[in-house]
């Protein structure tokens, strides 16, 4: 069922995202060295206002090693190298990341930045004429709910791309600037593609000879294992997989924490103190996070497991042909994002 095939999504999204989530929560001793030596060579970069070579350094290190001093260090950099949206960005970015390490005072400076910031962007709007066209800025797809929503661009050009199944692709390119806060781009309804729809005609044709073709053959046809059982088996191995990455990190988070400990003195701590608390907070959002995923990917997988139906086969009927059930199960559709799978259709 259709409901059954959501759920299973969900649980798989849960595991994968737990784990794209250990990749970068706990940095390797190299990492966190490489991401400190990035850092420092921005700051030197940024006092001889080198900003453009500073900024991508700010990058690399916070991939390695996220911290909220180096985001707002990261957009300081672009306020000051003329990228106004990113720095705005970046801000809020520290907003949140300083309030989930209970951090108030970055938490405030972040927040008084970004509020600054605010009157002096550059917001561009998006429209559509053709409701079911997708939009991609810059090459990143916008959701439908951010067309016709103001959206804070940096100065310079950007690339608006609108396409959509059977049509011919709209793309154009916006020059903004300090001139103009508030440009517009309006997207045409878009024209028929013939080529495309000659396509679409021609693979329908043949899918449907192939299947009349098939619905004619007096061959018998066994099953193999259900889509339901071989993905009961993955939700399995991925819940045992983060119920493992669980408890690592929880015995991992009681170890990094009781070496903060050696660097605190009261409520203050040394920079060392301070930079293992951090990552002691980070395993155990890990820790908490994988167990989750991992309990509910074991308790689905054992659901998928029992539920789903064995191997059958179809004989050929007393007349030569193979007797075609009334339904038939639908395709299954896997999508791949970043950080999760998602599977659809009828078990």
């Amino acid at each position: 069922m259709q409901l059954r095939a959501r759920c299973i999504a969900l649980l798989l999204a849960a595991g994968l995202s737990a784990a794209a989530l250990d990749a970068h929560a706990e940095p390797s001793e190299g990492g966190a060295a490489a991401a400190e030596s990035l850092f420092q060579e921005a700051r030197k970069l940024m006092e001889a206002k080198r900003y453009s070579e500073a900024c991508p350094k700010l990058v690399a290190s916070q991939k390695i090693a996220p911290a909220v001093g180096t985001l707002l260090n990261l957009a300081d950099c672009y306020e000051r190298n003329g990228q106004l949206a990113s720095a705005w960005a970046r801000f809020h970015e520290a907003i949140a990341l300083a309030q989930r390490l209970g951090r108030a005072d970055r938490e405030k400076t972040a927040r008084e930045r970004a509020d600054k910031l605010e009157p002096r962007l550059i917001k561009l709007t998006i429209v559509s004429q053709d409701k079911d066209a997708d939009v991609k800025l810059d090459g990143n797809v916008l959701d439908a709910a951010a067309l016709g929503t103001p959206v804070p661009v940096d100065p310079g050009k950007h690339t608006i791309d609108a396409s959509a199944k059977g049509k011919k692709t709209f793309s154009t390119t916006v020059d903004v600037s300090d001139r103009s806060r508030s440009p517009s781009v309006e997207i045409p309804a878009l024209d028929p593609d013939p080529e495309a729809t000659k396509a679409s005609n021609k693979e329908g044709s043949s899918g449907s000879s192939g299947s009349s073709g098939e619905s004619h053959s007096g061959e018998e046809q066994s099953s193999g294992p259900s889509t339901q059982r071989i993905v009961s088996y993955v939700a399995l191995g991925l819940g045992a997989v983060g119920v493992g990455i669980g408890a690592v990190f929880g015995l991992r988070t009681s170890s990094i924490w009781a070496d903060a400990q050696t660097h605190c003195t009261g409520i203050e701590c040394d920079r060392t103190g301070v930079t293992l608390a951090t990552d002691a907070k980070n395993a155990g959002t890990v820790s908490t996070i994988s167990f989750i995923a991992g309990g509910a990917l074991l308790a689905g997988g054992a659901v998928l497991y029992f539920t789903s139906p064995s191997g059958s086969s179809k004989p050929a009927s007393s007349s030569g042909k193979r007797e075609v059930p009334a339904t038939r199960e639908a395709p299954v559709r896997v999508g791949v994002g970043v950080g999760s799978v998602m599977l659809q259709g009828r078990f």
